[in-house]
């Protein structure tokens, strides 16, 4: 293996384009590779897998689905045999011994790894780099069966939010003609893409009112406006509405901002003080609900009900009423969670029509919509929270869950880290969702070292066993993974892989696949026990 990659440093990288169209050219080929649709999903696992390289139950789960074991494991030789013959003498990159397909990185180049190394970068010219990478989606037009899609679509809005990402830092910092051209460009190829993401038209506008090109802001405005309520039947976002609103595009006051003139700051107004009962529940139930089990979640549920009894225009007592009921449709301390689950939802309208500038309502909003799995609806509704109260610890806890789940974690844990330090009384919970981070990013010591405080702090809390579980396995200790499985499985009935296929909200598919792996090795129940079996 020494003289190999000895090898592979002597020798030129082969071309392997993932943005946009697939295309290969290896240092010998004079031209493009042409490949089938499954060697080309297959070499975009194996690059997407990075080191470790995709397993080959992996690859056969994702391409060939329908067959047998034995039958997809003989096509995977096939597409490999093939493969190795189509790349010719570059063939050598590809390690396809023992269970992982890799892709030497000295041997390959391949450009969503450079896209995603340089947008992570601070100076300009690296952002713009990263943006010419940028061709198109991730394997835009690639099809390669009914289980691999999925995949490809979760790495593809991952990529997409990179993308928009980037766009959005380059418009703040875009400085000269070149510059913004560039940036321009950029925006109208993510546009050609999704044509309804409104990221895209702030950073244009932002661009050309900075430029001094006022009818180009007006006009990318309009077709924002436009686009959205012909493609969704929506209105633009809050973000948006405020940001045109800043830039004076709009000659009469937006709907739902300041008028014109105005500072636009999107803070929550001083409300009248509660009556003192009110607060004494209000209190009484938060002592409840951060004990996290069936009976304190309970209790807590009563101690509202009476708050909303004694004000039921307080928009922080619907939603902490709500909150109750989302956490026992989660966790099926209930005999119905989806009955919880719409009675969170109805909280959460109920309570923002009481008070749309306060914090909770929106939280509770976005955690709904997240569990529905309408990730971008979640996240602006969680960044509408942040906004409204900066300085609450658990708007930043509830955002950097849902960027959790969206596998954005440098953002996940950037917001963890202010959450922790405006509350460092934390009772598991943002140190659970740093653990999740780390996990998904690979970095397993630091993952189990927050699960293991998270625990230590409410041992009863079902999520830090489960991840700590996952931990373990991919350690190597399968022995302590099923010990937390068994621990997860005591404190709740729906732990399952059922629920954790089905139920969890991964946007980014392999995160997901993961967890499984990790749960059914470590001897996770397939199905969630009956509410009449469970001991709750």
């Amino acid at each position: 293996m020494g003289g190999q990659k000895k090898k592979d440093r002597g020798m030129q990288a082969s071309a392997l384009r993932l943005l946009g169209d697939f295309s290969l050219e290896t240092p010998f080929s004079g031209g493009p590779v042409r490949v089938g649709r499954k060697a080309q999903a297959l070499l975009a696992l194996a690059a997407m897998h990075g080191t470790s390289g995709a397993s080959r139950s992996r690859l056969v789960a994702l391409l060939w689905p329908d067959h047998s074991d034995e039958d997809a494991r003989s096509a995977l030789r096939q597409c490999l045999h093939l493969l190795r013959r189509a790349l010719g003498t570059a063939a050598d990159g590809l390690d396809s011994e023992g269970d992982h397909i890799v892709l030497r990185e000295t041997a390959f180049d391949v450009d969503v790894r450079r896209f995603e190394a340089l947008a992570g970068r601070a100076d300009i010219a690296s952002m713009q780099s990263a943006a010419e990478l940028y061709r198109g989606d991730f394997l835009d037009a690639l099809d390669a069966g009914v289980e691999f899609t999925p995949w490809a679509e979760a790495e593809r809005q991952r990529l997409r939010d990179v993308a928009q990402g980037l766009l959005s830092r380059m418009s703040d910092c875009a400085d000269g003609v070149a510059a913004s051209e560039a940036v321009v460009q950029f925006a109208y190829r993510l546009l050609a893409n999704d044509p309804v993401h409104e990221g895209c038209y702030r950073a244009l506008m932002r661009l050309h009112a900075r430029a001094g090109l006022r009818a180009k802001a007006v006009q990318t405005w309009v077709e924002c406006r436009r686009v959205l309520r012909r493609e969704l039947g929506v209105e633009p976002s809050l973000q948006t509405l405020a940001l045109v609103d800043q830039l004076r595009l709009c000659a009469e006051p937006v709907p739902g901002i300041a008028p014109a003139g105005a500072p636009v700051s999107i803070v929550a107004p001083a409300r009248r003080p509660e009556d003192a009962a009110v607060v004494d529940l209000l209190l009484r139930g938060w002592q409840f609900f951060t004990l996290m089990t069936p009976e304190s979640m309970a209790r807590a549920r009563e101690a509202y009900e009476a708050a909303v009894a004694l004000a039921p225009g307080s928009a922080e007592a619907v939603a902490k009423l709500g909150w109750t009921h989302w956490i026992d449709s989660i966790s099926g301390w209930v005999p119905d969670p989806s009955a919880s689950f719409e009675k969170a939802h109805q909280c959460a309208t109920r309570a923002i029509a009481c008070d749309p500038n306060h914090m909770l309502p929106h939280a509770l909003m976005g955690k709904v919509l997240l569990w529905r799995k309408e990730h971008e609806a979640a996240l602006e509704q969680l960044q509408r929270a942040v906004a409204l109260a900066p300085g609450a610890a658990y708007a930043h806890f509830h955002l950097a869950e849902a960027a959790m789940w969206c596998g954005r974690c440098d953002e996940s844990l950037a917001h963890v880290n202010i959450a922790l330090a405006l509350d460092p009384n934390d009772h598991g919970m943002f140190l659970t969702i740093r653990g999740y981070a780390f996990w998904m990013v690979g970095e397993l010591r630091a993952a189990q070292a927050a699960f293991t405080s998270a625990i230590t702090r409410n041992p009863a809390y079902l999520w830090p066993h489960n991840g700590l579980a996952a931990v373990h396995y991919e350690l190597g200790d399968v022995r302590s993974a099923r010990n937390a499985v068994a621990t997860a499985c005591s404190l709740n009935r729906r732990v399952s892989l059922s629920f954790v296929r089905n139920v969890l909200p991964f946007r980014v598919t392999v995160h997901r696949e993961r967890l499984l792996a990790a749960c059914e090795a470590a001897g996770m129940r397939p199905d969630e026990v009956a509410m009449s079996d469970a001991a709750v």
